[in-house]
């Protein structure tokens, strides 16, 4: 255990990690039972036919179908979701809403998801009628752009729904980013303070959107609690995915991957479907066969995801380490995120290989240390 990490945060840590874990997955159970007894009861099929009755439009009947499923999903899942969301993070010191802010932030949720995820499910099942042999490479396609385009909108139409965002007034620190800016040679396009503080105790900084809405974006907490060293040493981070382009790298490489996903649920959905009683992927009673099928291919390949997200953190992290010099500032923020926001400094490495996106902050603080000794020896 590294000196500056507190042994009895670590201890608090692993609780507070353990209760949200007992949530997701009873959550999980919960919603796989309710998905399981949906398809088979035969509510599901007798849920289109109602629809089909009622009206004879394609797209209107795809419509019926997918609110009553997602108004039966959110009733489900909202428990769990105010569980972790709201009780844990009070119990735990980190949530600053009242349950009336919580439940307005839960209601804009529904409402974005009911949206976005109406688009996406009128399109299944229009593409899947249309094409029965290239449904798969016109559904990827779509999904590739949809999330494109979501993308480069969340900082400027989503995001404001939940938080405020104001630029960088501090004019020392906008002088450092540009200093490291112009010394990687990237034109900066914006860097906002994002009012974290409204809901929450935790820090965080992070790159958003793409094209024309790119910006860095700091936590109110971040700037509050951590020193200007440490500010401009996780500013380097993010400046180095810019540089990198490191947003695009992964663009491109989840492109691939949702392509490969698509295609492999072509090949094994006759099966899928004709164990459930359906042949066509067509048939939108059959959804939650399609929803089942892509998760468990979503679960199968999330460690790649993973891995190739951790290997562009770890990249940024190298950037950080070269434009600033400053490993005592770097270690110092792995260590303040480990005893301020009880992440867990050395989590199992099966845990982390399978779903962490960063790499572990004990593992960041050691990958620093190394840096540090390298550059000692270069002189």
């Amino acid at each position: 255990m590294h000196p500056l990490i507190d042994v009895e945060k670590q201890r608090v840590a692993k609780q507070y990690r353990a209760q949200n874990r007992i949530v997701s997955i009873a959550s999980f159970a919960i919603l796989l039972i309710g998905l399981l007894v949906f398809l088979f009861s035969g509510i599901s099929g007798g849920l289109v036919a109602f629809a089909e009755n009622v009206v004879s439009a394609r797209a209107v009947v795809i419509f019926i179908y997918f609110a009553v499923l997602y108004v039966f999903y959110s009733v489900i899942a909202c428990p769990f979701v105010y569980w972790s969301g709201f009780v844990i993070e009070h119990r735990f010191g980190f949530s600053r809403q009242t349950f009336r802010q919580w439940i307005v932030d839960w209601m804009k949720s529904f409402f974005i998801g009911f949206i976005l995820g109406g688009i996406v499910f009128e399109v299944i099942y229009l593409i899947t009628q249309a094409s029965a042999h290239l449904w798969w490479l016109w559904l990827a396609l779509f999904m590739i752009l949809f999330s494109v385009i979501l993308a480069n909108l969340f900082p400027v139409l989503i995001l404001p729904l939940f938080y405020k965002t104001s630029p960088l007034d501090d004019t020392e620190l906008k002088q450092r980013i540009q200093a490291m800016c112009e010394h990687v040679n990237i034109p900066i396009q914006g860097v906002f303070s994002i009012d974290l503080s409204s809901k929450s105790t935790k820090a965080n900084a992070a790159v958003a959107g793409l094209g024309n809405t790119k910006r860095i974006l700091l936590g109110d907490t971040l700037l509050a609690d951590y020193s200007p060293d440490e500010i401009v040493s996780v500013l380097a981070h993010e400046i180095t995915h810019f540089a990198e382009h490191h947003t695009w790298w992964l663009v491109g490489i989840q492109s691939v991957v949702t392509l490969v996903l698509f295609y492999v649920l072509y090949r094994v959905y006759p099966v899928l479907y004709g164990l459930a009683g359906f042949e066509h992927v067509s048939e939108i009673a059959a959804f939650p066969v399609f929803a089942l099928g892509f998760a468990a291919l979503t679960f199968i390949t999330k460690p790649l995801s993973a891995g190739v997200s951790r290997y562009f953190e770890r990249r940024a992290d190298w950037g950080a380490l070269d434009l600033t010099g400053d490993t005592d500032s770097f270690i110092g923020v792995m260590a303040k995120f480990c005893n301020k926001q009880l992440m867990i400094a050395y989590p199992h490495p099966l845990i982390e290989w399978y779903k962490y996106s960063h790499p572990s902050p004990g593992r960041r603080i050691r990958f620093a240390e190394r840096w540090q000794e390298g550059q000692r020896v270069q002189k």
